[in-house]
């Protein structure tokens, strides 16, 4: 009882046959079934098939040769659970280990779509900014962890890593341009909110960054920081390449990153420039060390890798 990658393939008439050809009795594919005509728009063939994970990239690499995403499309699923001898066969025919491989035209399809600017990203960052801002003035740990729930920022900064390690330098500043104009409104958020709140008079007493029991490690970066970062970025580089949950990895993130976003508001509002200078100091380094050690995590990911396809599948 083990789960297998779907392929679903639109492809013109007369270029199936020699992705039959190509999939037909290969090792780690089974279930290949073709309907004719079945394709209105775009008018083609569709096909078919199951490919255990571990031989998943090498069939990619075929259909890229055959130049099946430029002529057709080509549409990727997980299922949750295979059954049937011939599944059985596919799986303990496929080399390696399904736990083991990364399926990089999926890696790829998922940053991508971090390297947008969208409405919905940037609400994300100003909810998770204001619930933070309210967990700094409070001194509260319960709110900073839950702005750590909503943050969003780990899609900018695993786009950032997998494009610094693959020298792609438009998409990193895509990507970097993106967690910026998110962190911007972020602190925009916690500055408005803080002056609001000071203007209500509902700032606490003597408040100041860095002197709380709970949040005060914001504005204070040390060696923790780093190595807390360091071993954020490899935990979400694993989430994101071997498509394990990455709830939990992104609240790991968000301890390094939405914290000081929001404190760095705060400070800015209340003039207390000694906090607010920390908490940027702290937020630069913990973002340094996740776009650098998340590039070296997906680098020794592919050096280990035997086969890297990186196919422009239909997003």
């Amino acid at each position: 009882m083990a789960a297998l990658v779907h392929f679903s393939l639109v492809v013109p008439a007369d270029q199936v046959d020699s992705i039959l050809v190509a999939l037909i009795g290969r090792t780690g594919v089974t279930n290949v079934a073709r309907l004719s005509g079945a394709s209105l728009q775009p008018v083609g063939d569709v096909v078919l098939f199951d490919v255990a994970r571990e031989a998943s990239n090498d069939v990619l690499a075929d259909l890229e040769a055959l130049g099946i995403e430029a002529a057709g499309s080509v549409n990727i699923t997980h299922s949750t659970l295979s059954l049937g001898g011939a599944v059985n066969a596919a799986l303990d025919a496929a080399p390696g280990e399904a736990d083991n491989t990364v399926l990089w035209a999926e890696v790829e399809s998922v940053v991508e779509r971090d390297r947008r600017v969208t409405p919905l990203l940037q609400a994300y960052f100003v909810v998770a900014a204001v619930i933070a801002t309210a967990g700094v003035l409070t001194d509260s740990s319960i709110l900073i962890v839950g702005a750590m729930v909503v943050g969003p920022e780990y899609g900018p900064i695993a786009a950032m890593s997998w494009n610094l390690q693959q020298r792609k330098w438009r998409p990193l500043a895509a990507s970097a341009t993106v967690g910026a104009i998110g962190s911007t409104a972020a602190v925009l958020a916690a500055f408005v909110m803080t002056l609001g709140l000071k203007w209500l008079d509902r700032i606490p007493e003597g408040f100041e960054l860095g002197r709380q029991i709970d949040a005060g490690f914001i504005s204070h970066p040390n060696v923790y920081s780093a190595i807390v970062a360091s071993v954020a970025a490899v935990a979400g580089v694993l989430s994101l390449a071997f498509a394990h949950s990455s709830t939990l990895v992104g609240v790991l993130v968000s301890v390094t990153t939405i914290p000081a976003i929001a404190a760095i508001g705060v400070g800015a509002a209340v003039s207390d420039w000694d906090g607010t200078w920390g908490a940027a100091v702290q937020l630069t380094v913990n973002l340094t060390f996740l776009v650098v050690v998340g590039a070296i995590t997906f680098g020794v990911l592919r050096w280990r890798t035997p086969h890297v396809v990186e196919v422009g599948v239909q997003r």
